[in-house]
């Protein structure tokens, strides 16, 4: 298993550019206060805030946190790309894609879970794999053609 949330958190905090004493003045708390809250010495009742913990890993660009909550729940964290100014056919192929290869890692996670794949199973998977790659022809196509236009508008 991976490392956990709290010791992802203590290293975000430690790790930062001037350690704990330089990330928790853009906190607005005392360096002591937020060392005690990533890592409460015994019998302590300190600990890091929801908000303090988001602050962190904004301040910080720092995503082990994030990566050790999904963990932690069986989840990944994928970074999306940045889509400013990209069409809305353009956001619309992303967010089919994402559905498309989502549905793919269920049905080869379910299907796999039991070390067995039924007929079914793999027929399932198959026709997954089929919208996935059905969602990317379609991508591409319209990439394709946007290039296209973008060539004969320009010429």
């Amino acid at each position: 298993m991976g490392m956990s949330v709290s010791d992802a958190l203590y290293h975000t905090v430690h790790d930062y550019p001037g350690g704990a004493e330089a990330l928790a003045v853009r906190l607005g708390k005392r360096g002591s206060t937020l060392c005690h809250e990533v890592r409460p010495p015994a019998n302590s009742t300190a600990k890091a805030g929801l908000e303090d913990t988001m602050k962190c890993i904004e301040f910080s660009d720092d995503y082990r946190v994030v990566h050790a909550i999904n963990a932690r729940f069986g989840f990944m964290a994928v970074k999306l790309p940045q889509l400013e100014g990209a069409s809305e056919s353009t956001m619309q192929h992303v967010a089919t894609l994402s559905k498309e290869f989502n549905d793919v890692v269920q049905a080869a996670a379910l299907s796999a879970s039991d070390g067995v794949i039924t007929d079914n199973e793999l027929k399932q998977l198959q026709r997954q794999v089929g919208e996935l790659v059905a969602a990317t022809q379609s991508m591409l196509s319209d990439f394709t053609n946007q290039n296209a236009k973008g060539k004969r508008d320009a010429g």
